[in-house]
Order: C-alpha cells, then sequence, then structure tokens
C-alpha cells in the first residue's frame, strides 16, 4: 500500500550546497531593513567511481531527505527505503549513498509528477524512455532498489550480480559496449538518460549536498 509518510520533528540545519546559491540576511539597526545578498561560488563537483564505499551516512542521506520533502511518496518508510539502499548496495559493491542521490533525482525528491507513479516502486526511471512511457512496474520497493544496483553494476562491471537479476533491461546493458564500460557518474550522461548531458553532474552534486548535511 502507497502511503505519504510524515516526519514528526523538524530538523533544523545548516548545509554548504555545492552550486551557486544565495541568501538573504537582514540588518535590524537600519531603518528600514534593508536586505543583503550574500553568494557563494563554488561549482566544483568531483567524479566518483560507481563503485565504491558509501562517503554520507544513512543518517546523513534520512535528514536531507525529510529536509526537501517531509512527505514523501514511498511505499516503505524513509528509514527502510535508505536501509534497503544501503543493504543492496553495499553487496553489490556499489556506492549506496550516490544510488540514493540518483533517486532523489530521478523523482523530484519522491514527490514525482513525471512519467514515472510512487506505486512502481521504481525509483531510477528504468524503462521510463520517454513519450509517456512509465517504465517497469517492481512488486516492493527492495525489487525496485535492487533493479536499480543491478543496472548500476552493469554498467560499471561484468561481474554477475550476487543475487538473481530482477532488472529486466541488464540483458540490453550486457549486450551493449558499454557493459563493464563506464567506471563514473559522470560516464552515465547520454547512456542512462538521453540526452543526458548532465546527468551524473546532476546526481553528484545532490550527493555532496546530502554528505555535507548535518544529520
Amino acid at each position: 500500500m502507497l502511503k505519504r509518510v510524515a516526519c514528526l520533528s523538524l530538523i533544523v540545519f545548516l548545509s554548504v550546497p555545492v552550486s551557486s546559491f544565495a541568501y538573504e540576511a537582514t540588518i535590524t539597526k537600519l531603518n528600514p531593513p534593508s536586505p543583503i545578498k550574500f553568494e557563494l561560488h563554488d561549482k566544483t563537483i568531483l567524479d566518483l567511481s560507481i563503485l565504491g564505499s558509501p562517503i554520507a551516512t544513512k543518517e546523513q542521506c534520512m535528514t536531507y531527505l525529510l529536509t526537501r520533502n517531509p512527505l514523501p511518496y514511498l511505499s516503505v518508510s524513509p528509514q527502510e527505503l535508505i536501509d534497503l539502499f544501503y543493504e543492496e548496495g553495499l553487496r553489490e559493491g556499489i556506492r549506496p549513498d550516490v544510488a540514493f542521490a540518483q533517486s532523489l533525482h530521478e523523482t523530484g525528491f519522491f514527490k514525482y509528477g513525471g512519467d514515472v507513479l510512487p506505486s512502481q516502486n521504481n525509483y531510477a526511471g528504468l524503462g521510463a524512455v520517454g513519450h509517456g512511457a512509465k517504465g517497469i512496474w517492481f512488486p516492493d520497493a527492495r525489487t525496485g532498489i535492487r533493479a536499480q544496483i543491478q543496472h548500476l553494476k552493469a554498467y560499471a562491471s561484468t561481474t554477475p550480480p550476487c543475487t538473481p537479476i530482477v532488472d529486466p533491461r541488464y540483458d540490453l546493458v550486457k549486450r551493449s559496449t558499454s557493459f563493464g564500460n563506464l567506471k563514473t557518474w559522470e560516464s552515465l550522461n547520454g547512456k542512462w538518460a538521453v540526452p543526458g548531458k548532465t546527468y551524473g553532474q546532476m546526481i553528484l552534486t545532490i550527493h555532496q549536498r546530502i554528505a555535507a548535511t548535518n544529520p
């Protein structure tokens, strides 16, 4: 059953975004108060390997998600979803925190609004090729996450998954020249998403913001 999960407590934290942003501060001594804008310009994005260990913690993933969307459309609780990403990702050697960042990008922080529906348990747009195609339906959150992790592994490694393949598009990658040859997130540009010229950078930007979060 699809449920909208509410956050029971308000989490306030300070994080440093990767991309340019501006925020306003008011100097109360001035009459009338004058807004002053401070800007941070740091567009450096560190590309990461798809295979590897997590950099961000589960707690950072949780805090960042609920700050951006306190009521995510999910079939499981946010904590269970993140636990599944770490369990499935670590089993296959895929960075679970970056895979989670990918799902945030693909689903609009689990607000959806595109072709894919929340009830599909499809957190990576698998099979959603545009023109209204909704993509693949998975029976539960674990299967959807497992398929996403297996699809990532197909691009990054020729080693078969440790569990039975549930990704219907795994063999499509296996038959392509990309099989095992895309080692970093930026190398997914134009492959996972088309045209997707900055696909990897957008995922990495979200991930860096997660890693900068105070849990």
